[in-house]
């Protein structure tokens, strides 16, 4: 039986050429099967084969069959336009063939469909009875004006529905989808409810006392409302908010930090923050008052109060012209006492010492230690300065004076730079002057002697330059190295520097042979000797280093200097007196004015020397032997023990009074 059944199929599907569709139906006879088929399929009922499945049975009374048909027998399905017909209230639309899907949209109005509401797009076929009721409106146009925010605006709550309904085309677009909305159109019909107009509203605006604020063109807002919408009506003018002065500081800012890996940190550079006289350290900047407001019914809306402030000027600040800005009125510490009180301090305090944690300090004006300052670490003032404590080993620098109330233990001290930079030069170039003018003079001489007509000018100049002044040339060096090194002091000038180069240029090597350097060196001189008569060191009174005791140090003052205790072994060069009232044993002592000492000498090691200028006086209560003194350029060696010695100048001589300690 099933070969036979397997015979038929494979003649059937050679009958048609190719796998042919089916479809399992069920029905209560083949005859009403192959006539539903048969329009469904649009085939004619012959071209549909059936393969009976099962037969109606006592439980089962309908046929199930297997249909087969052949594609190539399928008819192009016919599509035809809808129709749509108004009966008065609504559209009763005739679905045309081909028609399948049907697009409903609530806007222009409901679909029923076999008595049920559409409402999405659903499927359509033949038989069914299809409705739509347009969205119809009597026309509308009302609102309700609302004050909002205690008088800030008002608003108009409206409602406006125009006159009409969607109507449909008799003839809708022929396809398989029907979309209600692309079909509709709207028709205006004739008002028939209440419609308010601009009269109205401005009625309705002056019952409720709007008097500012009202927009332009409401009334065209109003009408392109579609339904239910809001339209802002009237708004008040807000005030305008005040500017307050604010407060621009320059003295609290915040350092930069730096991280160690990018930058090493110097411990022993100044932390005093700066500024210079000028400098701004704070700024105001002007506020603006407010402008008042205006609420919708006309009431006056205040502004915030505007706020001012005033700088609080302490010592050594200034406003500017504008008085917007406070500046320094002096170099020094910028201080900020409160939010807009500041002053500039000129007097540096430290009540503790100077070490790392403080870092060195460099500051314009006096500085006061009550401490000590310990190793590597320095203290430049452009005042005084005043140390409680010790000194080791460090630099100190003060341009108006220094005191010191104990110990001074290695380190550089420098007092009043600027005139022992002045005064050094001033010796430097009186002493180039002076061997550069009695060289020339014997050269001269030399030149002008009988039998020496067969000699040039630079092999004399040469001669005697070996012959007395050997030192000539490395004096120039050390000139010329001296005025390029303080090139920046306002007395070192360009045509000192050239005159000292050209010096130099033809009194080394090879330079006296030049033909040109005796007339050039000639130049020199005179330039030399105009520049010495032109400049005058004062030293100022008051300019003073005061120390207590001092050991193995190098200073240098443009004042006078005292020590209470006495020196060792070191370097003193001063432009004032002296005045030692210990011992001074080592070192030397360069000074300018007058000494008074009272125990020199008395080192076994290492002797003492001092030198003075032409015109000191050396007092000594006792001084030991191996002592030299240098007065002028005369040299005063001390093999014995003397007391009550006197040293100075008199008539061109220098005289030395003394009392053997130990007579014979």
């Amino acid at each position: 039986m099933k070969l036979l059944i397997l015979l038929e199929k494979w003649a059937i599907f050679i009958k048609w050429g190719d796998f042919m569709p089916e479809k399992v139906v069920q029905g209560h006879s083949l005859e009403e099967i192959r006539q539903e088929w048969a329009v469904k399929l649009k085939l004619l009922p012959e071209d549909i084969t059936f393969e009976i499945m099962e037969k109606p049975g006592f439980f089962y009374r309908q046929w199930k069959v297997r249909l087969i048909w052949n594609e190539h027998n399928l008819q192009a399905p016919v599509i035809t336009s809808s129709q749509a017909f108004w009966d008065g209230t609504k559209y009763v639309l005739a679905l045309g063939e081909g028609v399948k899907r049907l697009i409903p949209f609530d806007q222009v109005g409901e679909i029923w469909v076999n008595g049920m509401l559409q409402q999405k797009a659903f499927d359509v076929s033949l038989g069914d009875q299809v409705k739509f009721h347009p969205k119809t409106q009597t026309g509308h146009l009302t609102w309700e004006l609302q004050v909002l925010l205690q008088g800030l605006s008002v608003v108009a709550k409206v409602r406006h529905d125009l006159a009409g309904h969607y109507t449909l085309p008799q003839d809708l677009p022929a396809g398989e989808e029907i979309d209600i909305a692309q079909c509709t159109t709207w028709e205006s019909l004739p008002v028939q409810e209440e419609i308010w107009d601009e009269a109205r509203l401005n009625a309705d605006l002056e019952q409720l006392k709007i008097v500012h604020g009202l927009r332009k063109g409401i009334w065209s807002e109003i009408l392109a409302v579609k339904g239910v919408g809001e339209v802002v009506i009237a708004e008040a003018t807000l005030p305008v908010p005040c500017q307050h002065a604010q407060l621009k500081d320059f003295v609290g800012a915040p350092q930069v930090l730096y991280e160690a890996a990018e930058k090493s940190v110097d411990f022993f550079a100044s932390k005093v923050p700066l500024v210079k006289e000028g400098a701004v350290l704070a700024r105001k900047i002007p506020g603006k008052p407010g402008v008042p407001g205006k609420d919708v019914l006309g009431k006056v809306l205040p502004a915030a109060t505007f706020k001012d402030f005033q700088f609080c000027l302490k010592k050594n600040v200034c406003l500017s012209a504008d008085e917007l800005e406070v500046m320094a009125a002096c170099d020094g510490q910028p201080v900020r006492l409160d939010e807009r009180t500041y002053m500039v301090e000129n007097v540096y305090v430290l009540h503790k010492d100077v070490d790392l944690a403080t870092g060195s300090i460099e500051f314009p004006g006096d500085v006061f230690i009550d401490g000590n300052v310990q190793d590597g670490l320095r203290i430049f003032a452009g005042g005084k300065i005043e140390i409680r404590g010790s000194v080791s080993h460090a630099e100190i620098r003060a341009e108006k004076g220094a005191k010191i109330h104990q110990n001074l233990i290695g380190g550089k001290i420098v007092i009043g730079e600027n005139f022992v930079v002045r005064s050094q030069l001033l010796r430097n170039v009186s002493e180039l002057r002076d061997q550069l003018s009695v060289c020339l003079r014997q050269t001269v001489e030399l030149i002008e002697s009988a039998g020496a007509s067969n000699i040039k000018p630079g092999q004399y100049l040469k001669l005697v330059m070996e012959k007395r002044f050997p030192e000539l040339p490395k004096l120039a060096s050390q000139v010329e190295n001296f005025v390029l090194d303080h090139k920046d002091d306002e007395m070192v000038t360009e045509g000192i520097i050239v005159s000292i180069r050209t010096a130099k240029r033809f009194l080394a090597g090879l330079g006296p042979l030049d033909l040109q350097s005796l007339p050039f060196l000639q130049r020199v001189e005179q330039a030399l000797m105009k520049f010495i008569e032109t400049i005058s060191v004062e030293i100022p009174e008051k300019l003073s280093f005061a120390v207590s005791y001092v050991q193995g140090a190098s200073i240098q003052c443009g004042g006078t200097f005292e020590c209470q205790k006495g020196t060792y072994n070191s370097d003193i060069r001063v432009e004032g007196d002296v005045k030692i009232e210990g011992v001074c044993r080592g070192g030397k002592i360069f000074a300018g004015g007058q000494v008074h000492i009272r125990e020199l000498g008395g080192s076994e090691v290492s002797s003492t020397f001092v030198q003075m200028s032409s015109n000191s006086r050396l007092e000594v209560d006792y001084c030991h032997p191996h002592v030299i003194i240098a007065v002028g350029k005369e040299i005063i060696r001390l093999e014995e023990a003397y007391r009550q010695l006197v040293i100075y100048r008199k008539k061109g001589q220098v005289q030395v009074e003394k009392i053997r300690a130990n007579p014979l």
